[in-house]
């Protein structure tokens, strides 16, 4: 280890090891002469079939936007997407039937193991799309890992207002990355505001091995910034919780007073033609600092 990583993993007073392997777990950076085909395909790098509406495909809702690349997405020369939901963007799934009160459309990567063990680092950019906005009346979840059994999310990324509250004058328009779903209080680890027509870029690393996480943020073409410590978090679960999937995308949860359970209950307005546009999806094997990442502000 040479003597700037030993002052780079002091300076910033990280518990985690200055060890890593620092290869990639998983590129879902998509290439330049990429079709919507691709993502409907058995060459998907993301699960073909899912997390859909009913009776809709992926190379229906995925567009290619008139944006710049990510800064994750320029050094292989990847171009971003843009994922959409409209009122058909229903999932039905088998244990818990048509999820009538949410509308989702969300990137899988699942049966992977190693992208949801060890000491991994995903990164991700995303951005508003300009001609399909959100509504930051509702709640959104953007990313999240969720338990094998569906029952829990390890962490979450969202936007929107809270369906359990709001985060002052800024309220709705927000980023914000929670903690494990059941824990009391929920954790808000980090909260930044979700300015429009920018790149949003993350770093997330996640222990699984110690239960904790860390995140980089930057805006535009910046390199990450650290801007949280080391946090205790729990990402393992108790069995058969343990493993389970990320989704990245969106989830846009429903509206209403006295939600019991928001698969089914509360309002969704019609006509909705919202989109997402994301970019420079992939995971590190180890930390980001440890492994010198390009990405990283030092």
């Amino acid at each position: 280890m040479s003597h700037r990583h030993i002052i780079l993993c002091t300076t910033l007073l990280l518990i985690a090891s200055c060890d890593a392997s620092c290869g990639s777990t998983f590129d879902g950076r998509v290439p330049p002469n990429a079709t919507k085909a691709l993502f409907s395909s058995a060459r998907s790098p993301f699960n073909p079939k899912y997390v859909l509406g009913q009776n809709v495909s992926w190379d229906q809702i995925v567009t290619f936007p008139e944006s710049e690349p990510s800064i994750f997405d320029r050094p292989v020369r990847a171009k971003p997407i843009e994922i959409e939901i409209s009122d058909a963007s229903v999932f039905k799934s088998s244990s818990e039937g048509a999820e009538t009160a949410l509308r989702r459309a969300e990137l899988l990567v699942n049966n992977r193991p190693s992208t949801v063990s060890g000491k991994r680092t995903w990164f991700l950019s995303l951005r508003t799309s300009p001609d399909r906005p959100l509504n930051y009346t509702h709640e959104y979840v953007l990313a999240f890992h969720e338990a094998a059994d569906y029952q829990a999310d390890f962490w979450s990324l969202k936007t929107g207002y809270p369906m359990t509250g709001s985060y002052g004058e800024i309220e709705g328009r927000v980023l914000y990355i929670q903690g494990y779903k059941w824990a009391t209080p929920v954790q808000t680890f980090f909260v930044a505001p979700f300015f429009p027509d920018t790149w949003h870029n993350f770093g997330l690393y996640l222990d699984y091995d110690d239960n904790q996480l860390q995140v980089f943020y930057s805006t535009a073409d910046d390199p990450l910034t650290l801007v949280t410590p080391l946090l205790p978090n729990n990402l393992s679960g108790k069995a058969p919780t343990t493993l389970g999937e990320t989704h990245i995308g969106i989830q846009k949860k429903p509206v209403g007073a006295n939600l019991t359970n928001f698969l089914y209950e509360g309002y969704q307005e019609r006509g909705i033609n919202e989109g997402l546009i994301l970019g420079g999806i992939w995971q590190m094997d180890g930390h980001p600092v440890s492994c010198n990442s390009s990405y990283i502000r030092t």
